[in-house]
């Protein structure tokens, strides 16, 4: 990588540190595991530049969503944070030990960016249906905020957080059919981590960053199984 594009990484990386930190979005710990993700991607991703992009995309978004127009969230700690991006760091950090499936491991990257970003964005987005918010598992109606609860709007918001994400993918590779699934797996993921809230969460089983954890990781799977078994087909 040229010098140039590692000043222009550093530059992003401070300006991320320090908004994230005068704006109380993340707290220390937090904004060193995002700058943690930011530096394996850029080092280690096929095409880091991209791969960098995605999680410039997923904090920019979710920060602007959880913001917006005026609910406020606390600010984001470490666990908040490895929940969402250690399924993404870990598929990057494998890439090194397990070159031979480089490919594989970039999707399971994307898609749990996806997964990640769709959850933030249903949850955040969510928040302001006008319709009821119904339990995943039974489609009861539950209280706005209840874990594993969805609306119309949190499902479309979790979609299009999917497609930002796939569409990151396919500039970097110009691959549809493969932006699809990532779209997909964002989708799924979200989905999950929904169940998950519905039966582990509201019983005290796990925390959130552990269903975040669980969400993530599905998008990660999801996207990297879809396309090996396309590829066999």
């Amino acid at each position: 990588m040229l010098i140039e594009d590692l000043l222009i990484v550093f530059a992003l990386l401070v300006i991320f540190s320090l908004v994230s930190y005068y704006k109380k979005l993340l707290d220390f710990e937090g904004i060193l595991v995002g700058n943690v993700v930011g530096l394996a991607a850029i080092s280690y991703a096929p095409k880091p530049v991209f791969a960098f992009f995605t999680v410039l995309v997923f904090f920019i978004v979710a920060e602007i969503a959880s913001n917006f127009p005026i609910k406020k969230h606390e600010t984001r700690n470490i666990s908040n944070v490895v929940g969402n991006s250690l399924p993404a760091l870990a598929s990057i950090i494998l890439i090194v030990a397990y070159p031979e499936y480089a490919y594989f491991l970039e999707l399971a990257f994307f898609g749990a960016m996806a997964a990640a970003l769709a959850d933030t964005l249903s949850h955040e987005i969510g928040y302001y249906s006008k319709n009821k918010t119904v339990l995943i598992t039974t489609f009861e109606k539950v209280e706005r905020g209840t874990d594993g609860g969805i609306t119309v709007l949190g499902e479309v918001a979790a979609f299009f957080g999917g497609l930002a994400i796939a569409s990151v993918y396919y500039l970097a590779y110009q691959n549809i059919i493969v932006a699809i699934v990532i779209v997909l797996a964002g989708f799924v993921g979200s989905n999950v981590d929904s169940l998950a809230g519905a039966i582990l969460e509201r019983k005290k089983l796990l925390n959130n960053a552990q269903v975040n954890l669980i969400g993530s990781s599905s998008g990660a799977i999801f996207a990297a199984i879809i396309v090996l078994i396309m590829g066999m087909l």
